[in-house]
């Protein structure tokens, strides 16, 4: 599981809601809508939906408990089962980097949240150069033992130059920001002009999510750091829109372009199954994440970025 990053921002002063829990996000984070309704409460954090867009945020006091001192580094490395599932989650980023390569020229990688660089190496094996960017000095320790760039920062603060990378990965960070436009602009700073980004969430359009919210775990705000949003295709395609990017695709593609010739040939022969299985997969809201790729918009082509439909099926 990827690290969370968050910027240092700045908590308003508290307002006490009827609830009696402490305000921090008085509008919506996509569309700045204030009313919403509320759908979990919970003693230390309430999420309401936005009557206007849909999307899913955390209205109350944010409760982060503070990180310990152990890194997730070493504390899943010393997992029995860590070798198997460090080859999983590695093969796992490699889709995920093939996904957005569909949409983007090769060239340097930014995984955000880098943890035990499972995208890096990834990365590498594709041919990329790679770097990565944590807030805990551990992970990037870890990767840097592996012989990758790594550095300590935040997602609203990444310690790189304008324009540095052609792709950057997201996996289960940008659920964490409070202030996401503010994060997605700083993500596009670093991007070059055609640069991609590929984003996994927590899917707000689960079925389990949206039939009980009151007791699902999405919404108990337990865990060392909390979820701020819950996306949706949709809102996070008006959101990306309004950060400067177009949405490009919305879960897996089914043949990679530059995958190697058998790959390709063996993802044409299983595509009909496995579009089958991705209709019945959004049809039936099963999803608990979903997949997106988006690229960096500029001034030339600024017409293009329209988002997708709010609400998704």
């Amino acid at each position: 599981m990827s690290n969370v990053l968050f910027g240092r921002v700045a908590v308003p002063a508290p307002i006490e809601t009827p609830s009696g829990h402490e305000l921090v996000a008085g509008s919506c984070p996509v569309c700045q809508a204030t009313s919403a309704t509320p759908i979990a409460e919970h003693p230390k954090v309430v999420f309401a939906r936005c009557d206007a867009c849909g999307v899913v945020y955390r209205r109350s006091h944010a409760y982060l408990a503070e990180a310990t001192g152990l890194s997730v580094a070493s504390s899943e490395s010393s997992h029995p089962r860590y070798s198997v599932r460090d080859r999983r989650r590695q093969q796992k980023a490699r889709h995920q980097i093939l996904d957005l390569l569909n949409h983007c020229a090769r060239g340097p990688l930014l995984d955000v949240g880098c943890s035990l660089g499972h995208t890096l190496r990834a990365a590498r094996e594709l041919g990329l150069t790679a770097s990565g960017v944590d807030v805990r000095v551990q992970a990037v320790d870890h990767c840097k033992a592996h012989g990758f760039r790594a550095e300590v920062g935040s997602l609203e603060d990444l310690p790189f130059a304008d324009g540095e990378f052609q792709l950057v990965v997201l996996k289960h960070v940008l659920e964490h920001a409070p202030r996401p436009k503010v994060a997605l602009r700083e993500v596009r700073r670093v991007l070059k002009p055609g640069g991609g980004i590929f984003v996994a969430v927590p899917n707000g359009g689960y079925f389990k999510a949206r039939r009980d919210p009151r007791h699902h775990k999405f919404f108990r705000g337990s865990g060392r750091f909390g979820h701020y949003v819950y996306y949706e295709p949709g809102t996070l395609s008006r959101l990306l829109a309004d950060a400067g990017f177009r949405t490009v695709r919305v879960h897996p593609h089914l043949v990679h372009r530059q995958a190697g010739t058998v790959a390709r040939l063996l993802q044409a022969v299983t595509a009909p199954l496995r579009w089958a299985g991705q209709h019945v997969l959004n049809a039936g809201q099963l999803r608990k994440e979903f997949w997106l790729c988006a690229v960096r918009v500029d001034e030339a082509d600024e017409g293009a970025a329209h988002p997708l439909p709010l609400r998704s099926a």
